[in-house]
């Protein structure tokens, strides 16, 4: 049987949420200032000296810390994350990292098998979530909810 908050409780628990809400706030502001500073940089560089292996490092870089400013808009909205747009972050930060290593003569076998299975694992993950959410929309369908 739960205990029923108090009323002391319930407006310490109350004012958490509220400075919680303020700190991803003010996190999802400083993403996206660091989004057009990325972006301002991009098109600066590119204009003194284009290199390709440079833009398209900076331009994944910008696609993670867009994700990352969805999730926490997300968070504030709905006050959770899904699972689906973690695993997307975790695939374009791998990508970005094989990416940006050139030369894989260096890496360790154990590296690269390391790096595949947790690319295998997210596609998996990734998958699960969007069947989940598949058969979800079934069910509300079924039930004349969507």
């Amino acid at each position: 049987m739960e205990k029923e908050p108090t009323v002391v409780e319930k407006v310490i628990m109350g004012w958490l949420s509220v400075v919680f809400d303020m700190v991803v706030i003010a996190l999802a502001t400083l993403t996206m200032g660091y989004v057009v500073y990325l972006i301002w940089t991009l098109f600066t560089q590119s204009l003194a000296h284009f290199d390709v292996e440079e833009t398209l490092h900076s331009i994944v870089l910008i696609i993670i810390f867009l994700e990352i400013f969805e999730l926490l808009t997300m968070y504030v909205k709905e006050h959770h994350v899904s699972m689906r747009n973690v695993v997307e972050l975790g695939v374009l930060a791998m990508v970005r990292k094989i990416v940006i290593t050139l030369d894989y003569s260096k890496l360790e076998w154990t590296t690269l098998l390391g790096m595949s299975a947790l690319i295998f694992v997210m596609g998996w993950i990734y998958i699960q979530e969007r069947r989940r959410i598949t058969s979800h929309q079934e069910f509300l369908i079924e039930r004349g909810r969507g």
